[in-house]
């Protein structure tokens, strides 16, 4: 097997396990909101009507391109950290376990900044018109939507990485908790119900403050926090 056989199968093997993890993570949870549970749910429904089904069918469609480019990304992530050009460090103990939980904290906050002003760059009149009108054609989105982008968002939208694994000290296994913490909060954010079991405070953003986003492109632009959004006076509530 040559260098280029060897490559692309890696990239559709990752690409394969992206998929499969996201059908999961999305899937469920659309399975039991939108399938299973009927009306008993339909209170918490962010928006009372049913997403239209060639919708959801887009969702899908455009969150299995993104990943597929994501598993692109991997590959070269990967090739990187081989090259022992980042900041990966091997064992816990070389910097404790004080520090593994501090370095998960960094890259949250540092993705909930990356993606706010990211965000509102593609906001731009151009960059939406071309880019992230892809994903705002979803007004009323379910989990499928969490990463339905155009592929040049796909890209922009995994700048975080580079920027995590070259800038500060991370363990393997604080960088997957981040991406599965992250996944998982991508897809509440898009569930399209309000579930106020999972609201910790006023500074998180909810399912119904980017669901509000998706309604309104001027306000709630933030991730996991509405700290810039407070701070930049681009938060608003659901009226």
């Amino acid at each position: 097997m040559n260098f280029q056989d060897s490559t692309f199968q890696l990239w559709l093997l990752v690409s394969g396990l992206l998929v499969l993890r996201y059908v999961l993570v999305a899937g469920i949870p659309f399975l039991f909101f939108y399938v299973l549970s009927g009306k008993k749910l339909h209170s918490k429904k962010i928006q009372a009507q049913h997403p239209a089904t060639i919708k959801i069918f887009k969702e899908i469609v455009y969150s299995f391109l993104s990943l597929f480019i994501y598993g692109l990304g991997i590959w070269i992530f990967v090739y990187w950290m081989e090259q022992g050009v980042t900041l990966r460090y091997n064992t816990i103990p070389e910097y404790g376990i004080g520090y593994f939980f501090i370095s998960l904290g960094l890259m949250i906050v540092l993705h909930d900044t990356y993606f706010y002003w990211t965000h509102r760059l593609i906001h731009h009149r151009y960059l939406f018109k071309y880019v992230h009108k892809v994903h705002h054609q979803f007004t009323n989105p379910t989990p499928w939507s969490a990463f339905s982008f155009h592929p040049l968002e796909a890209i922009i939208s995994m700048g975080i990485i580079p920027i995590i694994i070259f800038c500060i000290p991370w363990h393997q296994s604080a960088l997957i908790t981040f991406v599965t913490f992250m996944t998982f909060y991508d897809v509440y954010i898009h569930l399209g119900f309000d579930l106020k079991q999972l609201r910790m405070g006023h500074w998180q953003n909810t399912a119904v403050d980017h669901n509000y986003h998706h309604q309104n492109a001027r306000v709630n632009f933030g991730l996991y926090f509405t700290v810039w959004d407070q701070l930049m006076n681009t938060y608003k509530k659901l009226p």
